[in-house]
Formats: structure tokens, C-alpha cells, sequence
């Protein structure tokens, strides 16, 4: 084909298309004469027919020819549309007018050129749209390596250097970097569709950039549903957000991340992971949409940056040490040591002791954790069999196997070798999986899981409790034990003790015919507790700290000459530590009353037709702790547990089942004692109103009910517990017997 011919021919051979917009059939007919010899030329003769056409025709449409003299007088507007819509953006316009002054504006509003009425020329237009479409096709080249295809808006790399070149010409103008992401964007493109996403990512860009553009500032979509912005320094951050979801799906929300006055000498990639670490920060808050790097995250950065450095050498020259923390089985008599937990700590030298909390998520999100992971299992291997070796016994000890470490196709030769190489048993080295990591390709896993069981490996499903795991998934999970979640343990034994949750957990391991092992106890009660909901196995501050392994081995001797975990050995001893266990793990360690354990097996072992459930709250106990202190509510604690104590059987159980409420079983009683037991309250509050020294009056609200009551609507507690709360509910002490 010749070079004339290619400069009015599509890249597939065809003609270019264009679109001619004039109302005078005079003006068309001279147009289409001299164009479409080399173009092929549609027309419209209203602005509302125009339009149609442009966006029927958008992709195909090289040029729109635009007679602002139009019928419905709307010449002006298409400019204006065609030039701002980034759907058109690869559309040229040129304008006709007879008007002097609609050059200025036709060039003022994105029109390629301008040509004077009346011009009876044809080389003249096909010169000038020859001209027109050459410079728009070089331009849309160039457009296309530096904008996103979607949004229009920069690409990342364009981006970059653009904000470069603007430092350089403003080098006194402080700056902000922003990153502004859209929370759960992947749900959005889940439930709606890629198409519905993809306009969202248009809408949002538009508006990001009509927020900063006035002001100089430039905007990219980096990547997915990420924007970056670079502006001049504002306040208003929150602004650009609200503006951005004005008109938007309320499910649409956004997020962002500013670092605010950037420092000039950071190159401009890293000026942007600042602004990103902030907007991480807000990552899954509902009330927070703008954080602002800081000198605090600053100081995390610098800290994270040293320990990705000194990674290398810490492994080199093991700064890492491996702790030990024992694991008790506690269904016997007494607790006995069952295995323990490899728990990695790094020594540094210039920063001491440093929490696992601090490295183990950072090597996560870089892929170091495998080498650290790696390290540990060799470690642990190594001790194992010095304790064999030395002193002729070991139990067994789990290690954290981490999702990247199963993605490891290695991984189950790797296991295999290394207990071969220092002649272990593969059931004494458990491996511990959480329980999230089994919710992404959990095909993969479970197939690299069950081949890890087959070579004899026990699998512990670690952190159960802190994901998000439905019952039917439980069930089809490949494990040896089920691990509690630390914070899931805690939050059941908070202040109100409601261990409901936990004792189904524990029901549904059972059902599974798994053990289940507890982390982190730390008191009696919640061991005692959780031996009677029937957990297998515990570990946490109540019996040791994670130790390093010299101090740990003393549990294994104690272990190997059968002895208890308890430190003395003879027999009165012994005795007189299992009788101080079982008494800790019953009482409440102020008052010496019942606590909430105790109280829920007293009242479940108790002859359910004989009984009274009294339930008492200490009103205004918070007012009373916030103005008057800890140790005043401590003190009425003590004066209301011997009150009580004073005034009831020794055949009564008084129970403190949380730091205001109290709890009394009375046996052998009737429903025909109420008017004694209402006297009783009314003598206990009697005797709790009169001021004791400098402690201020007490006053118990009491609900009461009996086993034999009429008309019974729930449980004992259930009945016992609504007259308390209705007692609770007129704000006068008092008893209220259902």
C-alpha cells in the first residue's frame, strides 16, 4: 500500500472513521466531498443525534468534525462531553465556526484545531484533518504507555516520573503522598461482577482526580483497586474520600493512607510504602478511613528495616534460641507432662530479647520465615535427641509449620530426612498448622497435610478459634489435636466467665475423637475449669513460662524418676501440694468464697428438687470502682463475703462468680421459705448499709428462685436471673423472688 494511502487507512487496512456535525446540508455535502474519497464519513445533524453516534461508533471513530451552528444550538456542549469522558478519550475533535471568539474556547476545551466559516477549500480541511488524525494517533500511542486502560487515569511508571519532574520544578513546595484503597474490593467484584467493579474503579479515579487536580496534584491507579496520589500539602485528606464515594453504592468504601510534608531526599517509591504502611493501619476499621504516617510508624520502620538486615547474620550466628514450654495433661489426678512447644526467641545483639510478636510476622510477609522455620526444626531436632543421648528420656515437641513452609514441595522430604538424620520417631515431632492457613487453597494444604500424616507425623491445627472455619470444614480437616486459640481462652474466662463457647469446642473435638490442648492458662480455676469441660491438655504461665532448654530439662527429670510437676518430692509434701491445687482452682483467691467453676459444678451436682438459686449483684459497683479505687472495691468484696458467710448454712454453698456478683445454693429448701429468705436479704442489706469505717454503703440487688417453683419459664439461673434483672431494673436494692 502507498504512504499516502496508510496515512488515511485503519491498521487493518479499512478507513478511518468520521463523524460530521453540521445542521446545514450545504455544509455537510461540501465536507463528505472532500473527505470521503479517503474516509469513511457518517453524519449527524443534531447534537442529541451526535452524540448517539459517538458513543455508538467510540471505538471506531478517528475524528469528530463539529459545526457549533446546530439546530438544538448544543455544539459547545459535545466538546465538552466529547473531551472530558475518559470513555472517549481517544476521539479528536475539530471545530467550524464563523465566530472569531469560538476559537479561544474550542481551544481552551480540548479541541485538536479550529477552522474558520467559511472555507470553501477542500484541500484545506483534508489537510488539516489528515494533520488532526496523525497528531491524535501519536498521541494516543504515547497516551497509551503512560495511562491505565481502564480508568485513564497514570500508570504507575509514568506516575513516578511525572512526580519526579515535579519536585524538580517545585523543589520548595511541600508535598503529600496518598494511597487510597477500596476495602473489599474483591467481594465487590464477587457479588456484582467484574463489569460493576470496573465502573466503580472508573468513578472513584474520576473523582480522586477532580479532588486534587485544581491544585496541581496528579493521580494513578497503581494497581487492582489501589490509587496513588501526589499533591501539594493539604489537611482536608478526608475530603477527597467523602468526594470520591459522593453518588456511590454505600457499600463502595475507601481507605487511605497519607504521608503527609514528604522528605525529598526518600526516592519517590518509598515515599509511597510510607503513605501505604499508614493506610495497612485502617486496614479493617469501620470508624477509622484516614491514617497519617507518623514518627511512631517511622521508628517501626527503621526497627523493621534493622531486623530484615541483621536477618542474614542472626541465622549465621544463631542469635535465635529456641524456649520450651511445658504441655500438662491434667484429666489425672494430677497434671503430668505430656510434650512441649518450640517457641523461637531473637537475641540481638543491640536490641536484647526481642518478642517473637515483633519478627515472626515480618519474616511472614516477606518469605524469610521458611529459613527461619527451617532453623528451628533443626534446633529442636538436635536438643531432642541430646536429651535422649544425655539423659536417657524426651517427650515429644511441636514446631510451627507456616502456610508458606506447606506450600514447600519439599516439605514432607525435608521432615523425613531430618528426623532420620538425628534418629527421632516422627510421633514425637508434632507439627503445628493454624488454623487460617487452611482457608486459602485448602486442597493443597490438606493433600500436603495428609502426606505429612502418613510418614507419622501428628498434626496439631494450632490458633483454633481465631479464624473462621465453619463446623462442616472442622470435620474434613486432616489433625491430630485441636489448639485453642490464646485470645479465644482469655476472652472466655474475661470477668463474666462465659466459657459457652469454649465448652462446645471442646464437645466438637471430642466428637472428633481428638485431644485438646489450651494455651495460655493461668490461673487454677481456669485449669480445673477446663479439666471439667474436659480438655485434654494445657500449657501457659500457670505451670511455666517457655524456657530455655537447661531450665526446661528439669520437667523432664522430673518426668523420667515419676514424679509430678510439682518441685518437692516426698509424700506429705506432694499431698499437701494436691490439696493446695485443688483448693486454688475452687476458690476465689480474695474472698475464699466459690468461684465461677466451682459454682458450676456444685450447682449442676446438686439434688435438683431441694434447692434455691440466689443470685445478688453489689449495685453501683463500677461508679464505686472508678471514684473510690481498686482497693475500696476489694475491701467491700472481703466485708460482703463474710456478711454472707455470717448468714447462711454450712450446707449452703456462697459462691463469688465475678468481681460484683455473687451467687448462694441453699439446699434442702422449699418454695414455702420464701418469706425466710426474702427476711434474710433484707437482714444482709441491713447489715451491708451501715458504714464500716471509710467503705460507703452497700446495697445488693437479689433475684431468687427455688427448684419447685410454679410455673417455671427456663433453667433455674434463667428464672433466678430475671428477678435479679427486674430487681436491677428499678434501681432500688431489694429482693425479687420469681
Amino acid at each position: 500500500m502507498p504512504d499516502n494511502a496508510l496515512q488515511h487507512s485503519g491498521i487493518n487496512g479499512s478507513k478511518r472513521r468520521i463523524l460530521i456535525v453540521a445542521g446545514d446540508p450545504s455544509r455537510q455535502r461540501f465536507l463528505s466531498d472532500a473527505l470521503q474519497a479517503q474516509y469513511d464519513v457518517i453524519y449527524a445533524q443534531t447534537g442529541t443525534e451526535a452524540l448517539e453516534m459517538v458513543y455508538e461508533s467510540k471505538d471506531l471513530l478517528a475524528l469528530v468534525l463539529l459545526d457549533f451552528a446546530l439546530p438544538d444550538a448544543q455544539g459547545k456542549a459535545i466538546l465538552k462531553q466529547v473531551t472530558e469522558d475518559p470513555l472517549l478519550k481517544s476521539v479528536s475533535v475539530i471545530v467550524m465556526s464563523r465566530d472569531r471568539q469560538d476559537e479561544v474556547y474550542a481551544l481552551n476545551n480540548g479541541a485538536m484545531d479550529f477552522i474558520l466559516k467559511p472555507c470553501d477549500l477542500n484541500g484545506v480541511v483534508l489537510a488539516r484533518v489528515r494533520h488532526v488524525i496523525e497528531l491524535s494517533e501519536n498521541r494516543n500511542i504515547i497516551r497509551s504507555t503512560e495511562r491505565d486502560q481502564l480508568t485513564g487515569l497514570y500508570n504507575k511508571d509514568f506516575f513516578f516520573n511525572y512526580a519526579n519532574q515535579y519536585d524538580v520544578y517545585h523543589q520548595d513546595m511541600d508535598m503529600d503522598a496518598m494511597v487510597v484503597n477500596i476495602s473489599h474490593f474483591h467481594m465487590i467484584n464477587e457479588r456484582h461482577g467484574k463489569a460493576y467493579g470496573d465502573d466503580v474503579l472508573r468513578r472513584v479515579g474520576r473523582k480522586i482526580l477532580e479532588s486534587v487536580s485544581g491544585e496541581g496534584g496528579i493521580v494513578c491507579r497503581r494497581d487492582g483497586d489501589t490509587f496513588l496520589i501526589y499533591c501539594p500539602h493539604r489537611g482536608n485528606y478526608g475530603d477527597i474520600l467523602k468526594h470520591a464515594t459522593t453518588g456511590m453504592d454505600s457499600r463502595v468504601r475507601l481507605r487511605m493512607g497519607v504521608y503527609p510534608n514528604v522528605d525529598k531526599s526518600l526516592d519517590i517509591e518509598r515515599r509511597f510504602d510510607r503513605a501505604k504502611l499508614a493506610s495497612d493501619t485502617v486496614r479493617d476499621s469501620f470508624t477509622k478511613t484516614v491514617a497519617l504516617y507518623d514518627e511512631q510508624m517511622h521508628r517501626t520502620e527503621v526497627f523493621t528495616e534493622q531486623l530484615l538486615e541483621d536477618f542474614p547474620a542472626a541465622i549465621a550466628e544463631k542469635q535465635f534460641t529456641v524456649y520450651y514450654q511445658p504441655k500438662f495433661a491434667i484429666q489425672s489426678t494430677m497434671p503430668v507432662l505430656n510434650s512441649a512447644e518450640a517457641l523461637v526467641r531473637w537475641n540481638h545483639p543491640r536490641f536484647g530479647m526481642i518478642s517473637p510478636a515483633s519478627f515472626i510476622p515480618l519474616f511472614e510477609s516477606n518469605g524469610l520465615i521458611r529459613q527461619l522455620d527451617s532453623f528451628v526444626w533443626r534446633e529442636v531436632a538436635a536438643q531432642m535427641r541430646d536429651w535422649k543421648d544425655r539423659l536417657g528420656i524426651c517427650v515429644p515437641v511441636s514446631v510451627n509449620v507456616s502456610r508458606v513452609d506447606i506450600f514447600d514441595y519439599d516439605l514432607v522430604d525435608h521432615m523425613k530426612g531430618l528426623i532420620r538424620e538425628f534418629d527421632l520417631s516422627p510421633d514425637e515431632f508434632l507439627l503445628e498448622i493454624t488454623e487460617s492457613a487452611y482457608t486459602q487453597d485448602s486442597a493443597q494444604i490438606i493433600s500436603t497435610v495428609n502426606a505429612l500424616r502418613e510418614a507419622g507425623f501428628h498434626i496439631e491445627i494450632d490458633d483454633f478459634g481465631s479464624g473462621y472455619s465453619s463446623l462442616n470444614m472442622i470435620s474434613t480437616l486432616p489433625m491430630d489435636a485441636l489448639k485453642l486459640d490464646m485470645e479465644f481462652m482469655h476472652n472466655a474466662f474475661k470477668e463474666r466467665k462465659n466459657t459457652k463457647m469454649l465448652d462446645a469446642v471442646i464437645d466438637i473435638a471430642y466428637s472428633l475423637e481428638v485431644p485438646t490442648i489450651a494455651e495460655g492458662v493461668e490461673t487454677a480455676e481456669q485449669m480445673f475449669a477446663l479439666k471439667a469441660m474436659g480438655c485434654d491438655i494445657v500449657q501457659g504461665f500457670y505451670f511455666s513460662k517457655p524456657l530455655p532448654a537447661e531450665e526446661f530439662e528439669r520437667f523432664l527429670l522430673e518426668k523420667k524418676n515419676g514424679r509430678s510437676y510439682m518441685p518437692d518430692n516426698d509424700k506429705e509434701s506432694k499431698v499437701r501440694a494436691a490439696e493446695q491445687f485443688a483448693y486454688e482452682a475452687l476458690h476465689d483467691p480474695l474472698t475464699g468464697l466459690y468461684n465461677h467453676s466451682a459454682y458450676k459444678m456444685l450447682l449442676k451436682d446438686a439434688d435438683q428438687r431441694n434447692i434455691a438459686l440466689i443470685l445478688a449483684d453489689v449495685d453501683d459497683y463500677e461508679a464505686i470502682r472508678a471514684t473510690k479505687g481498686e482497693e475500696t472495691v476489694d475491701r467491700m468484696a472481703e466485708l460482703v463475703a463474710d456478711v454472707l458467710r455470717h448468714n447462711f448454712r454450712s450446707v449452703d454453698f456462697i459462691c463469688r462468680i465475678s468481681a460484683d456478683e455473687y451467687a448462694v445454693i441453699m439446699t434442702r429448701v422449699n418454695n414455702d421459705m420464701k418469706p425466710l429468705i426474702r427476711e434474710k436479704m433484707e437482714r444482709i442489706n441491713a447489715m451491708l448499709r451501715e458504714r464500716q469505717g471509710d467503705l460507703p454503703p452497700i446495697n445488693l440487688s437479689v433475684g431468687v428462685a427455688f427448684a419447685d417453683r410454679e410455673n417455671p419459664q427456663g433453667d433455674i439461673f434463667h428464672d433466678a436471673d430475671q428477678m435479679l434483672q427486674q430487681m436491677k431494673s428499678v434501681k432500688t436494692s431489694g429482693c425479687a423472688i420469681f
